[in-house]
């Protein structure tokens, strides 16, 4: 919401890093192949028409800047793609801007009010639906609604002990909305499961946590998780709607007992679907640098003991 305030600097600033920093393709074994057939230049592969490198970076240029003017509209933000590329073309050739520089201020917030009005106004709707949907729900045969208000239909029943705090397991996930459009899973993500490390302030939603200490390893389950236990307002993504109610079909692949108190779970703090938005919790970071650093620490007191011990 407020993050748009700056919107022009914003959307430039993300089109430059994202298009000099583009995301890893793959994994080591893929980069490897990559950088050995990289020998042919971009061009020999490049579509027709954009042979030469300034086609090739003007293209990746309009793209990285078309897909965030995409996510300010999926935020509310009522654009006229238009009259933005007849502003682009107007700069971009020297003209004098048919808006003066000491007017943009103004349009600028009531921009950015009207996106808020309109982000707040959908965010009531969505909970709104959610609510409707939850209640229609939980009547329906095989869902259980537990005291938090979190509902789930066991698919296939796992074997063993549930995992409890303190546990880290390796989950498979697909992660939909109540339309049905689905906005993350592990296929997503290579198909790897995903590490959850069950602890206080591991960064996952609330509904994930209560979930997983409700199934067994191999278990299958479909979980329906209310905003409130979910992003609530606070979305990370315009992918999940403000107080959207989320849908996961989940499965536990693998239960590791006590691995969480190992930190065998902190992989998961770069992964989705993390409550804090890929922003560690208040605190973290320097908790994990103590805790890294403590090993180190005490190899080097039992070191100079040592040597004392040798002295005497």
């Amino acid at each position: 919401m407020k993050r748009h305030t700056l919107f022009p600097l914003a959307v430039l600033s993300a089109c430059i890093l994202a298009a000099c920093n583009p995301p890893p393709a793959g994994n080591a074994a893929s980069g490897t192949a990559a950088a050995a057939s990289g020998a042919s230049s971009s061009s020999a592969s490049a579509p027709a028409g954009l042979e030469s490198d300034a086609k090739q970076i003007s293209y990746v240029l309009g793209s990285q800047f078309g897909k965030q003017l995409l996510e300010v509209k999926d935020s509310g933000g009522e654009l006229d793609i238009k009259v933005l590329l007849e502003a682009v073309q107007d700069r971009f050739d020297g003209k004098e801007p048919k808006i003066k520089d000491e007017q943009v201020p103004e349009i600028m917030q009531k921009f950015v009010k009207n996106m808020e009005e309109a982000t707040a106004k959908k965010a009531e709707e969505n909970l709104e639906k959610g609510e409707k949907f939850l209640s229609e729900n939980k009547d329906k045969a095989g869902v259980k609604t537990t005291e938090s208000g979190l509902q789930y239909k066991i698919i296939k029943e796992g074997t063993g002990d549930s995992p409890v705090m303190g546990d880290g397991v390796m989950v498979e996930y697909t992660g939909k909305l109540i339309d049905g459009t689905e906005f993350d899973s592990t296929k997503q993500h290579g198909g790897e499961p995903f590490p959850v490390p069950l602890a206080k302030d591991n960064g996952l939603i609330a509904g994930w946590n209560e979930a997983l200490q409700l199934m067994k390893e191999g278990g299958e389950y479909t979980i329906y998780i209310p905003a409130k236990l979910a992003y609530g307002k606070d979305s990370p993504t315009p992918k999940i709607p403000a107080n959207s109610v989320l849908v996961f079909d989940m499965k536990i692949v693998k239960v590791e007992k006590g691995a969480a108190k190992a930190g065998a779970g902190s992989k998961a703090k770069d992964s989705k679907p993390a409550k804090a938005d890929d922003k560690p919790a208040k605190g973290e970071d320097k908790a994990a640098a103590k805790e890294a650093d403590q090993p180190a620490k005490e190899s080097k007191e039992d070191a100079v003991k040592e040597d004392g011990d040798k002295k005497k």
